[in-house]
């Protein structure tokens, strides 16, 4: 006898079945993906909620293309002089007239007069001419990138004083040498800078993966530079350069002078963030598969200061710009005919003259303006590159 057995479908088949195809057509809930960021990126993001930060890289930004543009930027040739412009103070700078506003500012002659009284020059503006600079116009010729040039912003015009910022003891206009100036100045912090942290860094970052007697070795030698004393050692060097030799190399040497001085502090620094960083996992897995010491300085701990290497960068560009101020000041530093803002302020340390032409002042609110931003510049990096910092 056969038994037949029949499958019956359960009740709720036909439920169950509705209900997966329903399951089946429905996706499933996706988490958001989320993309990770740069390093580049968080510093940046810091960096942007930092006003000080943001102004300070906006003004360093604009003192380096005046820098790059200064012979465009100059209505007259920072070295011509004119015995009838001797000592002329600053001209106001005027957009509007009896006949309207004025796109190009136009400035008037200064007539110097004797005061009946005091028999002082008294400076007297002539409004009836006006002294209208000609815009993208020729004037004196400068080389830019082996190209000989002759269009400025604003070209001086011709027979019609145009001195916004005066003109010093030979006649020389301000504005143009204040702006000429600031190229040489920042390219001599600059070029200190960048060849201390270089030397610096190397050092310091060698001394404290090696260790052991190396670091005792190379210590004694940047305790050795930290020791010597700045001004009086700097001033021992100045005074063995030849003076019979060229402003060019001059300016040279003392960018020498100022580098043997200033790489041992930053190599300091960086050696004791090297000691802790050679201790890393990563750096002790590169040494475990056979990595070269080179390789290990160059590819694993360099990136890892240079954002300390960047903040003392920042830092270290005002502190140059004073110190060749100063010296070029004291007449040790950059000589003529060159042009920094150090050697503009050699012709104002008299009392009579600063009482008389208080305009030859002018380069020190370009320095203060200078060291102000490159400051507040590096406390925004300091703050973004450090969470640390407070």
């Amino acid at each position: 006898m056969t038994m037949t057995q029949t499958f019956e479908p359960p009740a709720n088949a036909g439920a169950q079945a509705e209900g997966s195809e329903l399951l089946a057509g429905t996706a499933a809930p996706q988490t958001p993906q989320t993309k990770s960021q740069s390093y580049a990126s968080l510093v940046w993001r810091r960096f942007r909620h930092s006003i000080g930060g943001l102004v300070g890289g906006f003004l360093v930004t604009l003192i380096l293309l005046i820098a790059v543009f200064a012979n465009f930027l100059s209505p007259y040739d920072p070295g011509e002089r004119s015995r009838t412009s001797i000592y002329l103070p600053p001209q106001g700078l005027h957009f509007f007239a009896a006949d309207g506003f004025h796109l190009v500012p136009f400035t008037h002659p200064i007539e110097i007069e004797l005061d009946p009284a005091t028999y002082q020059p008294k400076p007297t503006e002539n409004t009836a001419v006006r002294c209208t600079p000609a815009f993208m116009g020729k004037g004196w010729s400068y080389s830019f990138l082996g190209f000989s040039l002759e269009r400025h912003l604003f070209a001086a015009p011709a027979n019609c004083p145009f001195h916004i910022l005066g003109t010093d003891r030979e006649g020389r206009d301000m504005l143009s040498r204040l702006l000429v100036g600031s190229r040489l100045t920042l390219m001599m912090a600059i070029m200190v800078v960048l060849a201390s942290v270089i030397i610096g860094t190397i050092i310091g970052i060698t001394s404290g993966y090696l260790g052991g007697r190396a670091d005792h070795y190379i210590q004694r030698v940047v305790e050795f530079f930290l020791a010597l004393p700045e001004l009086p050692f700097f001033f021992a060097l100045v005074a063995i350069i030849p003076r019979n030799v060229d402003a060019l190399t001059v300016f040279v040497m003392l960018a020498g002078i100022l580098v043997f001085l200033h790489w041992a502090q930053l190599a300091r620094e960086v050696r004791g963030k090297a000691l802790s960083i050679s201790q890393y996992d990563y750096v002790t897995a590169a040494i475990a598969v056979g990595a070269r010491t080179p390789r290990i300085i160059f590819r694993h701990i360099l990136p890892n200061v240079m954002s300390h290497v960047i903040v003392i960068t920042t830092l270290m560009i005002p502190k140059i710009v004073l110190l060749e101020s100063f010296l070029s000041f004291l007449g040790l530093g950059v000589q003529p005919p060159l042009v920094s803002w150090g050697l503009l302020l050699n012709s104002a340390k008299d009392l009579q003259t600063l009482g008389s032409y208080p305009w030859a002042l002018v380069p020190v609110a370009a320095i203060l303006v200078t060291v102000l931003s490159f400051n507040m510049l590096g406390d925004g990096l300091r703050d973004a590159m450090d969470p640390y910092h407070t």
